[in-house]
């Protein structure tokens, strides 16, 4: 899933939750993208446009009481939530170039697992357990590989492996997170 499809999932996902103005989509998701991504109106705006064009969203136009300005305001359509649910079943890149790309999808799908089905969200979780432990195991080779090898020089490979220990530590916590959440949703009634 590109930059594109994040952004289109985003604004549909939103739009499941009701209908928004324009400039309410675009706050929501400058705070949303997180750090080192930012959405503008030359970028949201013309997603919007497309959308619009493909039917997945629908414009209603709506007069505001101070000023007199018309406020554009945005809904789902059918198309667009059968969009959505598609957008959610896609599955993550397991490639682990793309881990944090793939963790950024994984935030914003988890946000919105409300609307999909306990499947969907058992798949998601797992493809995203799939990769964090191959990081984690990337990690622990990597790390088995300096103390085995002690490549120089020495302060490097020291602060190295100290580096592979946050990894390591950060990744056991998301690991027993997504294993606990996964045991949570598999509990859960159909």
């Amino acid at each position: 899933m590109g930059e594109a499809g994040l952004y289109e999932l985003f604004v549909l996902a939103e739009l499941m939750t009701g209908e928004k103005h324009g400039y309410v989509l675009q706050d929501i998701l400058k705070n949303s993208v997180g750090l080192g991504r930012k959405i503008s109106s030359g970028t949201l705006y013309p997603l919007l446009l497309r959308m619009m064009e493909t039917g997945w969203i629908r414009l209603r136009m709506e007069e505001e009481t101070k000023g007199g300005r018309t406020k554009k305001i945005y809904a789902i359509t059918d198309a667009g939530r059968e969009q959505f649910q598609q957008l959610m079943k896609e599955p993550l890149d397991p490639n682990m170039d793309a881990l944090a790309e793939t963790e950024t999808i994984v935030r914003y799908k988890m946000v919105y697992f409300q609307y999909v089905d306990k499947e969907v969200r058992i798949s998601c979780l797992k493809q995203y357990l799939q990769l964090l432990e191959k990081s984690q195991r990337h990690v622990l080779d990597s790390e088995s590989y300096l103390l085995t090898h002690k490549p120089e020089p020495e302060k490097q490979r020291v602060q190295l492996l100290r580096v592979f220990d946050l990894h390591k530590r950060t990744g056991e916590v998301k690991l027993r997170w997504v294993r606990e959440e996964l045991a949570r949703i598999e509990a859960e009634e159909d």
